[in-house]
């Protein structure tokens, strides 16, 4: 009578099962392992080993055709450095000197570019210092060279000191100040006279006298942009305005944009005049201006003395 196998039993046959089956998977995993590498190795080039020796073989017989160029009495080899530039020192004029002059110098060719620059656009060298303006000079080179610096007719001029200029005192002015000046027929060359008085405000009076048509009273000079109140007080003292050269404006009949020109008006006030004008069809009096509502009395005041109605 047969008897079954007892737990232990089975689980014994499942042990060596699974036993058989690592050992195997081991085994595979240590032969990966070991010829892995060599599957991964790329091909090797048969053709390497021939491509150096031809390789080899070209540079020992490019090695014989030169030394055989070398014996060769009259043979031209290229140089692969620059030939080298002779330093000399010899007496140059730095505002005439060629770029050859100047490497045989010794310069750097960075520097000999930038002097030649330098003079290309204007710059010119008075005095031996003046090198120095080129920033690329190192102060080895200005030191050898200066020595033997000539500038204008041979002159050694590093041996001389320098010597500041003088220059005489600005001329005085051809005329004396005015004893009086009428503002409205004076020109620049009157105003420029006056003390205080130089071409810019002399111009700015101009054109601020043009605007308004004249001036009727000294005091407007205030008005002057910049004009400082030292230099106005001093030609208050002198200068009369004289209204009867001041040029009017017919009211009746100018327009708007005639209006609008003038300093004191600008254009809402034209715009107010005019608007006035057409209601009353004409002006019949300066005073009748006043009506116009942005029109105060200072305001009247100003521009009353360049209206007329006829």
């Amino acid at each position: 009578m047969a008897t079954n196998p007892t737990p232990d039993q089975h689980l014994t046959r499942n042990r060596r099962t699974g036993i058989l089956v690592l050992a195997g998977l081991l085994m595979i995993l240590l032969a990966l392992w070991h010829w892995l590498p060599d599957l991964l190795k790329p091909p090797a080039d048969k053709e390497a080993p021939v491509l150096q020796a031809a390789w080899a073989q070209f540079k020992a017989a490019q090695g014989e055709e030169d030394d055989e160029a070398g014996d060769t009495p009259g043979a031209t080899v290229a140089a692969t450095t620059p030939v080298a530039v002779v330093t000399q020192l010899f007496p140059f004029d730095p505002n005439t000197a060629s770029e050859q002059d100047l490497l045989r110098l010794g310069l750097p060719p960075g520097t000999v570019r930038t002097l030649i620059k330098y003079r290309s656009k204007g710059g010119h060298f008075y005095r031996t210092e003046d090198l120095r303006k080129l920033y690329t000079l190192k102060p080895s080179d200005y030191e050898r060279l200066a020595p033997y610096v000539r500038i204008t007719g041979g002159a050694v001029l590093q041996d001389k000191p320098y010597e500041r200029q003088t220059y005489p005192a600005y001329p005085a002015r051809s005329a004396a100040t005015p004893a009086s000046l009428e503002l409205n027929s004076a020109d620049m060359a009157a105003l420029v006279r006056l003390k205080g008085i130089g071409p810019v405000f002399a111009g700015r009076i101009l054109r601020y006298r043009d605007a308004l048509g004249g001036f009727v009273d000294v005091a407007q000079l205030k008005e002057v942009y910049g004009l400082p109140d030292s230099v106005y007080q001093q030609c208050s003292a002198i200068c009369t305005a004289d209204p009867g050269r001041v040029q009017l404006i017919n009211v009746n009949t100018t327009t708007e944009a005639e209006l609008a020109r003038h300093p004191y008006i600008r254009a809402k006030l034209a715009s107010g005049i005019i608007k006035l004008r057409n209601d009353l069809e004409r002006f019949r009096e300066i005073a009748q201006i006043r009506q116009v509502p942005l029109i105060n009395d200072e305001k009247y005041r100003k521009i009353a003395p360049y209206l007329r109605i006829h």
